[in-house]
């Protein structure tokens, strides 16, 4: 099996790490609109730098692209990439709206290939199995869901309105999907407390319901660093009328960190459990991903509703539209 890297910046370093990992001749090359970037990556990593995304795509010997660009390109290369009859793992966020999601969907459908989000957070060990025991029955009628994240940014991190949050909390509705199903409700505050641009919101709560009385409360902060002898950095709790079960990342930690989660064991291993799945066990297997394109859609349905809220101080229906 061999994958060509669509985009060779700085997210495909880290895929590129853990597909070295899972087997050190697994890139069979890369393309970049700069070739020099491309021809660097390849030195590092393995395989052929290519001078075009046609001459990768063309390529028999590449079984799966890996679309690891910016967002605004995602949708165009990732149906590029399906017409052409390669898998496709796609960088979150998917696409930049629902509708171009839902397009790729078809796309994929028409193929007969494989377009799996890289919902990283959701393929841990840890994560899998709390989602097991909550079907399962283990913990009872689940009451409430909480997915927790505090992680201090430099102030100059921050970007007008919700754009941060958007790249935060696109995870944490694809783990709420997976482990809840869809809400029908959400409601938003949100604040700016550290970052420098006054409108760039560093901490927002989304408080989502659901139709049996079931409440997900997803929380992000940039500004605060939980530095308590059991931090809540990140960590995923399910709470039923018979047990509560958690999944978190604060079980290896590196020492100082040089970036924003650098000092996280967890968030690097999230890398490796998306790419051995999406290798071994989608393209290798033909077994679906835990979290589909359908679920990215809905992901960002309920992103959209969030930001509605926050801007008409209101609680939103969802609507998903299918």
């Amino acid at each position: 099996m061999k994958l060509g890297i669509i985009g060779t910046g700085r997210v495909a370093q880290t895929h590129a790490e853990a597909f070295r990992q899972i087997s050190p001749d697994l890139i069979g090359g890369a393309w970049n609109r700069t070739f020099e970037n491309a021809q660097n990556y390849c030195a590092k990593f393995g395989g052929t730098a290519f001078e075009s995304l046609d001459e990768l795509l063309d390529n028999s010997t590449i079984d799966a692209a890996v679309i690891l660009s910016t967002t605004p390109t995602h949708f165009d290369f990732a149906k590029a990439a399906l017409k052409a009859g390669k898998h496709v793992l796609l960088e979150k966020p998917v696409c930049e709206t629902s509708e171009q999601i839902a397009e790729l969907m078809s796309v994929a459908r028409e193929n007969g290939k494989i377009c799996m989000p890289s919902h990283n957070y959701l393929y841990s060990e840890d994560l899998r199995r709390l989602h097991h025991h909550t079907l399962a029955g283990n913990l009872g009628k689940i009451l409430n869901f909480w997915v927790m994240f505090s992680n201090f940014h430099p102030s100059h991190y921050g970007m007008t309105g919700t754009y941060m949050m958007r790249e935060l909390f696109v995870h944490h509705t694809y783990v709420m999907l997976y482990m809840m199903g869809r809400p029908q409700t959400v409601s938003t505050v949100g604040t700016n407390r550290h970052f420098d641009d006054p409108t760039a919101i560093d901490q927002m709560m989304i408080t989502a319901t659901f139709d049996d009385g079931r409440i997900a409360n997803l929380w992000g902060s940039f500004a605060a660093e939980d530095l308590a002898r059991e931090p809540w950095s990140y960590l995923v709790k399910v709470m039923g009328t018979e047990g509560t079960g958690i999944a978190s990342w604060d079980k290896i930690k590196y020492g100082q960190q040089q970036e924003p989660l650098w000092d996280d064991g967890g968030y690097w291993d999230s890398f490796l459990h998306v790419d051995r799945y999406f290798v071994e066990q989608c393209v290798g297997k033909g077994v679906p991903p835990l979290s589909t394109l359908e679920d990215a859609r809905d992901a960002a349905k309920i992103f959209e509703a969030a930001v509605q809220s926050l801007s008409e101080k209101r609680q939103i229906d969802i609507v998903y539209g299918d």
